[in-house]
């Protein structure tokens, strides 16, 4: 009997270590990162008549915004004792650094806004700027997924641009959705997140980007 006991809490750990990775991997600020990733370096034409330099400035720039001043932040927060941890469970204390993610991600839409880049880019940028305000006031009342969100976002954001653009990235779309069902797993698992949580998100995240890609001009 104790040896079943154990058995069971070590699968138990495993899964569990299995599901925080999972989160960390598709943590919602690698998001906007991740989705221009799949565009320069996946077969299709976007990334065939966009130079590598610009390419490249385009993720750096961008991951700096949407992850690195958001986590340098959330440290900053953990120091002063603001947040607890920097996962965040408690819903409450979300709000400063949520409001100080809004900020980043509207000030690189500002700045993308400005140069002279493909609209296309600068869409995808005002999406996720959209969700993490959505994520932001509907945190007030209820503890929505931003995981999900996140995963969402690049689902609409692909399915837009296949259907707009006629690009060949069917198989990439798979890809992203089975993702998204493994993300919304892992949250599960670790009890972040109860089920409505998680498919409001995923679905939040979806329609923002798919319909700013699909009637953008």
């Amino acid at each position: 009997m104790e040896t079943d006991v154990e058995l069971i809490s070590v699968k138990k750990t495993g899964e569990e270590k299995l599901a925080r990775f999972i989160s960390l991997l598709f943590h919602p600020l690698l998001m906007p990162t991740y989705g221009f990733s799949i565009l320069f370096f996946t077969d299709n034409y976007i990334s065939v008549f966009t130079s590598l330099g610009l390419r490249l400035v385009i993720l750096i720039i961008t991951f700096v915004f949407t992850f690195l001043f958001p986590f340098v932040n959330a440290l900053i927060l953990l120091k002063m004792g603001r947040i607890k941890s920097l996962s965040m469970e408690d819903h409450t204390e979300r709000y400063i650094p949520y409001a100080t993610t809004v900020l980043y991600y509207f000030a690189l839409y500002y700045l993308f806004y400005n140069v002279e880049i493909p609209n296309l880019f600068k869409v995808l940028v005002l999406g996720a700027s959209l969700s993490v305000l959505l994520t932001f006031i509907i945190n007030f009342k209820w503890k929505i997924s931003a995981h999900t969100i996140g995963i969402g976002g690049i689902a609409g954001a692909m399915l837009a641009t296949v259907y707009r653009l006629q690009m060949e990235l069917y198989l990439v779309l798979m890809l992203i959705i089975i993702s998204a069902g493994i993300v919304g797993y892992a949250r599960l698992k670790l009890k972040a997140h109860t089920p409505p949580q998680i498919y409001t998100g995923f679905l939040l995240g979806f329609l923002v980007e798919f319909l700013l890609l699909l009637f953008y001009k």
